[in-house]
C-alpha cells in the first residue's frame, strides 16, 4: 500500500516537472509567434487600407495587403541603392521633406552620406595609434589630410570591440599613427573575437616621407618617451 502511494506521488511529481519544463520552453516560443502574428496582421491591415483607396467596397483576401507593403519596401530600397552616395537629387528632396522631418532621427534617415559597412573595413588600412602617451589602440585609416599651418592629420576609426560598429573617429597627428601591413581581415577577426594582437603579429610600415631612423624611433618609443627625448636633446644643445 505504501509502495503504491509513493509510486503515485512520484508519477504526479514527474507530470508536474514535465509540465513546468514544457511551459518554460513553450512560453517564449508562444510569445514570439504572438508578436510576429500581431506584426504581420498590422502590416497586412495597413496594406488593406491602401488597397481600399483604389478598390473601394471590394473584399481583399488576407495577404494581399502584406504583399503591397513588401513591394513598397523593395521599391524604396531600390531607389535608395540607386541614388546612394550621389549628389542632391529629386529622391533626396523627397526624403528630406518626408522622413527628414521626423524629430531626432529624421535628418539621419534622410542623409545621403554613405555609411561604412563591415565589408568596407576589409578594404581600409589597419593601424596602431596613440590617444594618450601610454595606451595604444588599433583602428583603421579613413583619410589623410594636410592641415594648413600644422602637421598632417590622419582620420582614424577605432572600432567598438567586439561589435566594430559603431565606434569612434579621431583626427590624429601623423606621428601618432603607425600604419600596419597586416590584412584588414586578420585585424577584424582578432577584434571581433576579443582576441589580443601581439607585437610579434604586427607588421609596422613607415610613411612614404619618413626616414628609417624616424620610423624606428616611432615604433619603439611611446609619444611620451619621444617628447622627453626631444626635450633632453634640446637642453643639451
Amino acid at each position: 500500500m505504501l509502495a503504491m502511494l509513493k509510486m503515485r506521488i512520484s508519477n504526479v511529481l514527474q507530470v508536474k516537472k514535465t509540465l513546468w519544463k514544457g511551459t518554460i520552453i513553450a512560453l517564449p516560443i508562444g510569445v514570439v509567434f504572438w508578436i510576429l502574428s500581431g506584426l504581420l496582421g498590422a502590416v497586412n491591415g495597413l496594406g488593406d487600407k491602401l488597397l481600399t483607396l483604389f478598390f473601394p467596397g471590394r473584399h481583399i483576401a488576407w495577404g494581399f495587403g502584406f504583399l503591397v507593403i513588401l513591394f513598397f519596401i523593395v521599391f524604396v530600397g531600390r531607389m535608395e541603392v540607386h541614388f546612394e552616395g550621389r549628389e542632391r537629387s529629386t529622391w533626396q528632396t523627397i526624403k528630406q521633406k518626408s522622413v527628414g522631418r521626423i524629430p531626432f532621427f529624421g535628418p539621419l534617415l534622410a542623409s545621403n552620406k554613405k555609411i561604412l559597412s563591415y565589408e568596407d573595413f576589409k578594404r581600409l588600412t589597419p593601424c596602431k595609434f596613440w590617444l594618450s602617451g601610454t595606451t595604444p589602440h588599433y583602428g583603421f585609416i579613413i583619410n589623410e589630410q594636410k592641415v594648413k599651418g600644422a602637421d598632417t592629420e590622419i582620420d582614424v576609426y577605432r572600432p567598438n570591440v567586439p561589435s566594430i560598429i559603431p565606434g569612434d573617429l579621431f583626427p590624429l597627428k601623423k606621428r601618432l599613427v603607425i600604419k600596419l601591413g597586416n590584412s584588414p581581415t586578420d585585424i577584424l577577426d582578432k577584434l571581433t573575437s576579443v582576441g589580443f594582437i601581439s607585437s610579434a603579429e604586427e607588421i609596422p610600415i613607415p610613411w612614404d616621407d619618413e626616414t628609417e631612423e624616424e620610423f624606428r624611433e616611432r615604433i619603439n618609443l611611446t609619444p611620451l618617451e619621444i617628447a622627453v627625448k626631444r626635450i633632453i636633446a634640446a637642453q643639451v644643445r
